[in-house]
Formats: structure tokens, sequence, C-alpha cells
């Protein structure tokens, strides 16, 4: 951004700054630019001005002049202007620690969507595609922002189903009722003023750093509490504008087993938060080589070049707007100990890395999560209760649980716990952490339930189909099947088969050629911290 604006960073400047400063996001942004990838412009506010924030109480001294400032530069790249009736600008504000924390705090989308600049939006993508947008951002800037419980709307919304309402109908009616929920809430005017949103979105994700999950995740993963969120800033391009728009996120190499092929998920006329979300059952990627192979093509090389500029597995967030593709993030992808042994010893053979490195890639609890026992066979037919995505490698049984809180409270009593939800959301990390598997009804495997318990080394099935949990939260059905609170489950993450009852298992240290090699390597170079194989693991040791 220049000399003497030490606060905001455009992603052009970037270049060679720390990642300490700029955050994991920020820093990706900087990379892929730099690679010559098409990333909408961007800039980003420091893990500096977050610290200032949350010390002080208030925005450093002339942050916002520099926002304004950086707000011009993006505006004049985009050829649009925020809070422009006829050509709009909308922007993503988006979280961005130093080191990842997926899920973990906070992002407003869409933000610039109001009255007057949605007949913008009709005229570039029609009226379904402004008032979806403009219903998205009432909710994400509600939530996020001012704090209104996701219940208001979700209520709103179930009170508008309305048998035979058209698409533009009803989404016109959840506009014009979730605004009256924020009216509630917020000063008059407020929706009006883009500026006034940009302003308070950037405190919410700076607040955002210390919200209950963000904390528990940094405790459980060691992450300082001092480091602070960057903030990134970036114009929106759009999934959801038509039939040759959509959005996915992909992990170039298969994070369950560490295959070299893409792996992750994609939905046409969507947003990103609906793939994560696991609000939805998400697509398979050859989905776009059907229907859109030059850009398919396009997206196998942007997965190519970051591969070989990182040397690793690398987790890719993307948006094509009417054929068009655009890089939005990167990061080095989070894997289970199965797929980080495995990638360490194909990277080898590739001739990436050394075996030392490869040693150096793998750390001690992934050594141990890969040498875990595994399943044995099928479960009995009697057994079966559903097969779903195999999101998250493992073999564990544990005892029915149906809802975060829950979970915890069988695990303090030493209950091992499988948590089965629906979908789950960042509220239900206390419930991931507490339990040795996790399943959920709906949900891809780039989802918030399979990337945190893939991170966590928990075994995880997904998509299982239609979980309804029961209001008490003490029973549910699976697929028309009744289970009852402390049922037992065995949830095989590696084939994405979930069961009632006990399962055997076999040792992986004699069926895994990879963790063999890599065992070897430890022996020649490490010997004396070859760990002794696990044989006789405990089901929570398993996942």
């Amino acid at each position: 951004m220049g000399e003497g604006m030490g606060h905001v960073v455009d992603i052009a400047a970037g270049v060679g700054m720390d990642r300490a400063l700029l955050g994991n996001k920020g820093a990706g942004l900087v990379r892929m630019r730099g690679l010559g990838l098409r990333v909408p412009p961007a800039f980003v506010i420091t893990t500096q001005a977050c610290r200032s924030y949350l010390d002080d109480g208030a925005q450093p001294p002339g942050l916002l002049d520099e926002i304004d400032a950086a707000l011009v530069e993006l505006e004049r790249q985009r050829g649009l202007r925020l809070g422009d009736p006829e050509c709009p600008l909308l922007l993503s504000v988006r979280s961005g620690a130093a080191v990842s924390m997926p899920g973990m705090m906070d992002t407003v989308l869409d933000l610039g969507v109001t009255e007057a600049t949605r007949a913008g939006l009709v005229r570039r993508g029609g009226p379904g595609f402004a008032l979806d947008s403009h219903r998205r951002f009432l909710e994400s800037f509600g939530t996020v922002v001012l704090g209104i419980e996701q219940g208001a709307f979700d209520r709103v919304s179930a009170a508008l189903e309305v048998p035979g309402a058209g698409d533009e109908e009803r989404l016109a009616a959840e506009v014009a009722a979730f605004t009256q929920v924020i009216g509630a809430h917020a000063d008059e005017g407020l929706l009006d003023d883009p500026r006034a949103q940009l302003r308070l979105a950037v405190e919410a994700v700076f607040r955002s750093w210390h919200s209950p999950r963000a904390a528990v995740y940094r405790r459980l993963h060691g992450i300082p509490d001092d480091l602070g969120t960057a903030v990134a800033v970036q114009a929106m391009v759009f999934g959801n504008l038509n039939a040759r728009s959509g959005t996915g996120v992909v992990f170039t190499r298969d994070p369950n087993t560490g295959e070299a092929l893409p792996y992750g998920d994609f939905l046409f006329t969507a947003q990103g938060e609906d793939v994560v979300s696991g609000e939805h059952d998400t697509d398979p990627l050859p989905v776009i080589a059907d229907r859109l192979p030059e850009v398919y093509r396009q997206l196998t090389d942007v997965f190519d070049t970051l591969e070989r500029h990182t040397r690793d597995l690398c987790d890719v967030e993307f948006t094509i707007e009417s054929g068009r593709l655009y890089v939005l993030q990167t990061r080095v992808g989070q894997r289970s100990g199965r797929a980080a042994v495995a990638l360490a010893v194909d990277l080898v053979d590739e001739g990436v890395i050394t075996e030392a490195e490869a040693l150096d890639r793998v750390t001690d609890e992934q050594l141990a999560a890969a040498s875990a026992p595994r399943f044995t066979g099928e479960p009995p037919a009697d057994a079966l209760l559903a097969r779903g995505l195999a999101a998250s490698p493992g073999a564990v049984t544990g005892r029915a649980a149906f809802d975060a809180e829950r979970a915890q409270r069988l695990r303090a009593d030493g209950v091992d716990v499988v948590l089965l939800r629906p979908t789950t959301s960042p509220a239900d990390l206390p419930g991931v952490i507490a339990s040795v598997g996790v399943v959920t009804g709906r949900g891809g495997r780039t989802s918030h339930a399979a990337v945190v318990a893939r991170g966590m080394g928990r075994a995880a099935v997904c998509g299982v189909g239609e979980l309804v949990v029961a209001r008490d939260r003490r029973s549910a059905t699976l697929a028309g099947r009744p289970l009852v609170e402390g049922d037992e489950i065995s949830v095989d993450g590696d084939r994405g088969v979930v069961s009632l009852g006990h399962r055997d298992v076999s040792t992986a240290t004699t069926t895994d050629p990879a963790l063999a090699r890599f065992l070897g390597w430890q022996r020649t170079h490490r010997p004396a911290a070859t760990p002794t194989p696990m044989t006789t693991p405990t089901a929570r040791g398993s996942a």
C-alpha cells in the first residue's frame, strides 16, 4: 500500500512480508497473485491492527483512512464502487490468523448489498441472484456483526415456507423479514450504509479471535492467544450468478490417504459457505469437467502450480463466475496421519524432498494415527446403519450422542462417544473434541465436520442420509433406523461405513507399505526416536 501505511497492505504489495503480519490467508493471496493466478483484488488488515483493537477496544489511529485508500484502489481494479446503485462492488471480509484455524473465526460475505444497490445486481444477474445475495448478506451481517442468534433467522425462514411459492417470491419475503429482524437490533440507516457496515464487519472479525470456539481450538492445538487475526477484504466474485457459476473447496491430493488425485467438493449456483457449512450435499469435482471442461483444465493447472511452489498438499478455495475461474484462498492442507505418511513417502519418490525432510513432515501424533488399527472387512448386514463419504480415516467404536453438550458430559464420565449430527457447525467443536468419531447426515468431504475431524484425528463419515434428532436430543433416526443415546456405534472412516455394535480390527503396520518404508527411514536416520508400532489400541486411541 505504500510506506507509512502500516496496518493495511494491498496483496500486490505484500511480497516478502511476514506471514505473522498478513495472516495465513493474506500470505496465501499474495503468493497466488505472485504466481500469476487469477485472484480477485484484495487488501489485508494486519494482525498488528487486530492486537491494537483488542488491547485498546478501538481501531488504531488512522486505520479507517488506510481502509478508505485501499478501497479506492480495489474499486479501480474491479471497475465497481461500494454503494454505487449502477455498478455496485460487493466485498467479503474474512479472518486469517498466521496459523490456520479453519472455521473457528468469523466471515461476512456479500457486504455492499442494499435496497439501492440491489438494482445494479439485478441488471448483472437477474432478480433471483440479487435477492439471494441480499438474503445472504443480511443473515451473515446479522449473526456475525450484530450478534443476533441464528435461530431468529431460521425461524423466520421456516415460517415463510409456502407450498407453491416461487424462488424469487420466497427470497423477496426472506429479505423483507430478515431486514425487520435486523431493524430490531440496529440503528436505522445502517443497512443503507456499506462503509459503516465494512467498519463494523472488520471489528467483528477482530473480536472473533476471542470467540469461545476459537479459544478452545487454540488450546487444543497449542496456538498462542496473543497472535491476533488479520482481516482479508476482497472483491466478491459470484458462484451464485448463473448456471455457469459455482464454488468449490479442493485438496490437491486426498487428505485422508495421500493419494495423488484432487479431492474436494463443488456446487453449481452456490457460494463458498454452501460447500463448507455441511448444509448441502455437494458434487464431486468431475461435474466441472463434464460441464466446463476448459475451466477444469485450468483448475488442475492451478493445483500443479501450487504444489510445485509449496512442495506440499494444498487446500484451495475457488469460484467460477460465468465460466471464469478465480482462486480465492490457499494454504497447506490439513491431512490425516495416514495421509501425512503416504504423502511424505510419495514426495521422496518424486524427488521433491529428502528422507530426512520426510521425517520432519510427520508429527508424532500423525505417526501414531497412521499406525492405528483398521476394521477388518464389512460389518454384518443386520448391523449396517448407513454408508456415506469417507471423510476422515479411522476405526472407532463409541456410544451415540446427538449434540455437543451431551457428548461432553458422556466423555466426562469416561465414555467413548460417537457424535451424530444432521450437520455440524463451528459451535459443535467441543463435541467433536469429546468424541472418537463423527457422523453427519449432510455435508461433503470438505465440510466443517470433515476438515476439523481430520485435523484432530477423529474418524468421520459424512453425508450418510437423513439424520433426524429428537427435540430432547436423546434419540434419533438415521436412514429410518431408530437410535437412542448410548447405543454402541462403530465408525469406519476409511470405507465410509456406520454400523451398530463393536467390530474387530487389524494392525496397520503389516498392511501399509508406505508406513513400513517410513518406519524404516526412521530406524536408519533416527534410531533412538523410532516408536513401537501400536498393536492393541483402545477405541479412543484407534481414531
